[in-house]
Formats: C-alpha cells, structure tokens, sequence
C-alpha cells in the first residue's frame, strides 16, 4: 500500500474517531444544563427546608428563654418593664403578689411619697397580720426603694393596719412583726383616716349626680345607674331590677306610702343587698312599678357621712 493510501485511511479513521467523540460531547453537552439545574433546584429545596426547621428551632428556644431578657420571674419581669410610672410598677406588682379578693391603689403625696393603699375583702373579717405582713414582703422587694407608707384597709373601708418606713424596713427584712410593732401599726392605722372614704365617680344629670350602683339578690346582681336624691327616704328601683334579681311576690309585699313630684305613689318594699363603690348594705328598697328611673335615697347612708363633690362629678362616703 501505497504511503498516500494509507496517510488517507489514517485521516479517515482518526476523523470518525474525532467525529465520534464530537457527536458524543453534543449529546452531553445538550443534557448537562438540565442536569445541572435539576441538582442546583435540589439543593435550593435542600437548603430552604434546613432553613425552616433552623428558624422553627431558634423560635421555639426564644420562646423558651426569652423571659432572660427582663428577668426570671413574673416580678423581674414586671420591674424591668420600660416605660411604665412608678405608679405603675407598685400597682402591677401589688395585682401580682396579693392574694384574690384584695385590692390595691396609690397615692402620691408631694410628688415624691408613695402610699400603697390595700383594700381587704367587704365579706371576710381580717385576715392575721402575720399573713399581711407576708402579703407584703415580696412587694416590698422590689417597691421598698419609691413607697414611703403603706396603709390596710378593712371591709368597711377604714385603715386598721399602717406601716411607716420604719415598719416597712422590718417586713423587708423578712422577719415577722414583733408584738411591739404589730400595735404600732394598729396605733397608726387607727389614726390615719386621710383615705378611709371611698370615692365615687358619678355623672352628671342637671342639677343632679348619676351614681353607679349595684343591686345583688337571690336570683343574682344587677348593675345599674341612679340618681342621687337627698330628697328620697329609701333607694328606689324600678320592677324589672327588683325581678332580674329576685322573686319577691309584690302583691303581698309590704307598702309604704312616699310623696313625689308626680304625687303620691304606694311602692312594695323588699330587701337587696346594695352595693355603691363597695360598701354594701342589705337594705330595704321600694319598688316603684311605674318602672321609673332608680333613685339612691338616703336610707343607705345610715351611719356614714358623704361629701357631693359636684364640680368633680365625685361622691365622696365614708362610714362614721
């Protein structure tokens, strides 16, 4: 064979072996892009899903820890609170602390002096000191530094219990009271009488003050608004008041005579039990079938003194 022949078959041979391989990397080279974007999809997809699971982790551990950052209790937590008065902080720590049934205010005295003011329950006798007293150390705790006084209300609203700064230094301490400084703040709160009223805000109707009452019977409590009227002998209230709180029979009740303006009208009397701003009385009221407006007479006030405040739309009662 000739060297040109087989220079030629050579050639030949080497071109389809080139051509091969060129048909072979076009096939390829015409899959690898989908290839490549089926395996870039894929780990995308991967990626989001360990994402997900990482933020539902860090979510669940925020909300397991994320008390650490004010504090690690309920009361921690209340004292770092930003943006809140001093008033504030007493009162929301106070809610925390005292027991179901007990209240709690406060008052500011020449801007500086704070007296926590705290209500006991109108239908319990008082409680032993000894369980105010540890009542009050955890409030202590944390308000010692701003509250000057703090004054324990019984339920007919009268200080008996009053604890100076000197008394207050003793709970803190978290020691009971000894016999000496339990009378001292008997003594003091005995005396201290600058808050013993209770206050009650009214609306105004003419000439006249709108208080908020409510009326408790077997059948339940009703609350309603009425009239103030020193004219009036007995609270007056409408039947359907007198019904959805009990089941008198009114036909055979016992009636009293009273003079209005419209004349004279003949009203059953029945008992409820009373409640304006939280000094109650089971009292007898008349009940005026005419279905007029609810009148505040002056039988609830037996044995308290009240002060009419109209300017500030405020009734002030206490019990004498």
């Amino acid at each position: 064979m000739s060297p040109i022949k087989l220079l030629t078959i050579l050639l030949i041979g080497a071109l389809a072996v080139w051509g091969g391989q060129a048909l072979y990397l076009v096939h390829e080279n015409k899959s690898a892009p989908d290839r490549i974007r089926d395996e870039e999809t894929q780990k995308r997809t991967l990626l989001k899903v360990e994402y997900a699971q990482k933020l539902r982790e860090l979510e669940r551990e925020y909300g397991r820890k994320k008390y650490l950052a004010t504090g690690d209790t309920v009361f921690d937590r209340i004292f770092n609170t930003q943006n809140q008065t001093v008033i504030d902080l007493v009162k929301r720590i106070s809610q925390e602390v005292l027991p179901d049934g007990w209240l709690s205010d406060v008052k500011v005295e020449e801007f500086t002096h704070f007296i926590l003011l705290v209500y006991l329950p109108h239908n319990s006798e008082p409680p032993p000191i000894g369980q105010i007293s540890s009542a009050l150390q955890p409030i202590m705790k944390y308000c010692s530094w701003c509250l000057s006084d703090v004054a324990v209300f019984d339920r007919r609203h009268k200080s008996y219990l009053f604890f100076d700064k000197l008394l207050l230094t003793q709970l803190e301490s978290d020691k009971p009271l000894s016999t000496r400084m339990t009378e001292l703040a008997r003594k003091q709160g005995a005396s201290f009488t600058r808050f013993n009223s209770v206050t009650i805000e009214c609306d105004k109707h003419e000439s006249h003050l709108v208080v908020p009452i409510e009326i408790g019977g077997p059948n339940g409590a009703k609350s309603c608004r009425a009239l103030f009227d020193t004219g009036a002998t007995m609270i007056t209230l409408p039947t359907k008041i007198i019904a959805a709180t009990g089941s008198d029979d009114l036909q055979t009740a016992t009636r009293r005579t009273f003079k209005t303006m419209n004349g004279t009208i003949s009203c059953p009397i029945v008992k409820r039990e009373v409640n304006i701003g939280g000094l109650r009385k089971e009292i007898e009221v008349a009940v005026d079938q005419r279905d007029g407006i609810p009148l505040v007479g002056m039988n609830f006030f037996e044995g308290m003194d009240y002060i009419v405040d109209f300017g500030q739309s405020n009734l002030y009662m206490w019990e004498k």
